[in-house]
């Protein structure tokens, strides 16, 4: 189930989301997102939850997950500004973003 209001179309439908506290290359696909997800956050997409990735000038964003057709993406670039992002606490391997609250994350400085 997607919500309406989302900048990018609508997410699917989590308690959660997770973002990458590092800047990843905005063109990674699937079984790139899949292994980072994994192997450096300790969560398995299979398992759900929507993952948030940034771009190094923090002016594109990157929405992943998994449902059942497969992987999804979805970008949204700022051709102005950024994204204002939460900070990740030292040794944490995501932030956890509560559903309510990701709209905010999308709005440009």
């Amino acid at each position: 189930m997607f919500t309406k209001a989302s900048p990018f179309g609508g997410f699917p439908n989590v308690r959660h989301a997770y973002m990458y506290p590092k800047p990843v290359p905005m063109n990674w696909g699937e079984k790139k997102l899949i292994q980072l997800c994994k192997e450096e956050m300790g969560i398995d997409p299979a398992l759900g939850g929507l993952f948030i990735f940034f771009n190094k000038k923090k002016d594109q964003m990157k929405l992943f997950f998994l449902d059942d057709t497969g992987s999804q993406e979805f970008q949204k670039l700022l051709p102005k500004g950024g994204f204002i992002l939460p900070v990740a606490k030292d040794g944490e391997k995501f932030v956890k973003i509560e559903r309510n609250k990701l709209d905010k994350l999308f709005k440009s400085l």
